[in-house]
C-alpha cells in the first residue's frame, strides 16, 4: 500500500509541474464570457476542428485544451480532486477512467443526449462513450518484409521468416508508461492468452520498441525506422493512412478490439454547465457526424447509408468490444497490475525501471 501511495504521490507531482509549464491551446474569441478547461489525451489534430465547431455554435464560450498522456491524465485529475481546474476529461484509458468513478472523483451528469445513449455506452450517469474505434495494425508497405500480415499468427509467422528485417523494428507501446497501452495489453491477454503469449515471446527475441504515444510510433513507421505498428488507435492510424501512400491500416481478422473514448466530470469542477454542453455536442447528431465526415474519429453512432466510408468499422472477422463495466476494474487492482507488468517485462526482455 505504501508502495502505490508513493507510485501517486510521484505521478501527480510529475504531472502537475508538466500540466502547470504546458500552455493550454486556446479555442474561441478573448471576449467570452465563460472559459472551459478541458484536459484529454487526444491528438489535437483529431479534436482541433470540434473544438472549433463548438466555440462557433456557442460564442460566450472559450476553450483551453490541454492534450496529456493517458496516465498523467489519470493522476493529474485525483491531485486536483479538491481545487479542480478541467471541467472535463477525456481518455481512451476507459479502465482508468472508470477506476475515477469508482473511487469517486466524477459527478454524475444528465440530459436528454445522455439518456438516448445505450446503457453499454455509459456508467452511473458519470461516465460516457462517444466514439468507439478499432484497435489495429499499421504497416509501412515498402519497409515490411512478405505479404502484409492479416492477423495475429501470421504476424508471428513473418516474424519468425524475416528475423533480420523485423528485429528492432516493430513498435508498440510501453504498458508502464501508457494507460491504455496496458489496457489493450490487458485485452490481448483475455482475448487469446495462448497467441499473447507467443507474440510476447517474439516482440522480446526481437527487440521490440516500445513508446508512451501512438503519434510517435505511427511517425516511426511512416519513416521506415518501423516496419509495424502493433495495437495503435484506429482513428490516428486512419488519419495517417489516408494521407501517406507508405502507410496501410490493418484489422486484425482473427479478431479485432474495439476502444471507446470516455469522458467524466470532476467532482467539485467548474464551469459543469459548459462541460455539459460540450459533451452533449459530442453525443449530438452534428458533433457525431463531424466525427464521421471529416475523418477526425469512429462515431459511438456511425452513418451506416454509406458502408464503405471508411470510419465505418467493417472488420474482417469477430470484433471484441472492450465493455465499460467492472471487469475493468479488476485489472487495474495493485497487485494484478504490477504482476501483469512484470511479467510484460520478463517477455519482452526489459528491465525494471529503476
Amino acid at each position: 500500500m505504501k508502495t502505490m501511495i508513493y507510485i501517486v504521490s510521484l505521478w501527480a507531482t510529475l504531472t502537475s509541474s508538466k500540466l502547470l509549464a504546458e500552455a493550454p491551446v486556446w479555442f474561441g474569441s478573448d471576449s467570452a464570457s465563460r472559459i472551459l478547461y478541458i484536459n484529454s489525451a487526444m491528438d489535437l489534430a483529431s479534436f482541433a476542428p470540434i473544438l472549433t465547431e463548438f466555440v462557433s455554435l456557442y460564442p460566450d464560450v472559450r476553450v483551453a485544451y490541454r492534450d496529456v498522456n493517458t496516465l498523467e491524465l489519470y493522476y493529474q485529475t485525483i491531485q486536483e480532486q479538491t481545487h479542480p481546474q478541467a471541467s472535463l476529461v477525456i481518455s481512451s484509458a476507459m479502465d482508468l477512467h472508470l477506476k475515477l468513478v469508482n473511487d469517486g472523483y466524477a459527478q454524475t451528469y444528465q440530459s436528454s443526449f445522455t439518456e438516448r445513449l445505450p446503457t453499454n455506452f455509459k456508467w452511473r450517469n458519470q461516465l460516457f462513450a462517444f466514439s468507439l474505434e478499432p484497435v489495429v495494425m499499421l504497416v509501412n508497405k515498402a519497409a515490411f518484409p512478405g505479404d502484409l500480415p492479416e492477423d495475429r499468427q501470421s504476424l508471428l509467422q513473418t516474424i519468425r521468416q524475416n528475423e533480420k528485417a523485423v528485429t528492432q523494428r516493430i513498435g508498440t507501446y510501453d504498458i508502464r508508461k501508457s494507460g491504455v497501452g496496458y489496457l489493450l495489453a490487458s485485452q490481448d491477454a483475455r482475448q487469446a492468452d495462448v497467441t499473447w503469449g507467443r507474440l510476447l515471446e517474439a516482440f522480446g527475441s526481437h527487440d521490440v520498441q516500445t513508446y508512451c504515444c501512438t503519434h510517435e510510433i505511427i511517425d516511426d513507421v511512416a519513416s521506415g525506422k518501423l516496419v509495424l505498428g502493433y495495437n495503435l488507435l484506429g482513428s490516428y492510424a486512419s488519419q495517417r493512412a489516408r494521407d501517406d501512400d507508405r502507410l496501410k491500416m490493418i484489422l486484425p481478422k482473427d479478431y479485432t478490439l474495439m476502444l471507446m473514448r470516455v469522458a467524466l466530470i470532476p467532482k467539485g469542477a467548474p464551469n459543469v454547465q459548459d462541460a455539459g454542453v460540450f459533451l452533449d455536442f459530442l453525443l449530438s447528431d452534428r458533433g457525431q457526424k463531424m466525427m464521421q465526415t471529416q475523418g477526425l474519429l469512429f462515431p459511438i453512432q456511425p452513418d451506416m447509408n454509406n458502408p464503405d466510408d471508411p470510419y465505418v468499422v467493417n472488420a474482417p472477422g469477430p470484433t471484441g468490444i472492450i465493455e465499460l463495466d467492472q471487469q475493468l476494474l479488476v485489472g487495474r487492482d495493485y497487485a494484478k497490475q504490477k504482476r501483469f507488468i512484470r511479467n510484460w517485462e520478463m517477455a519482452l526482455e526489459i528491465s525494471e525501471p529503476e
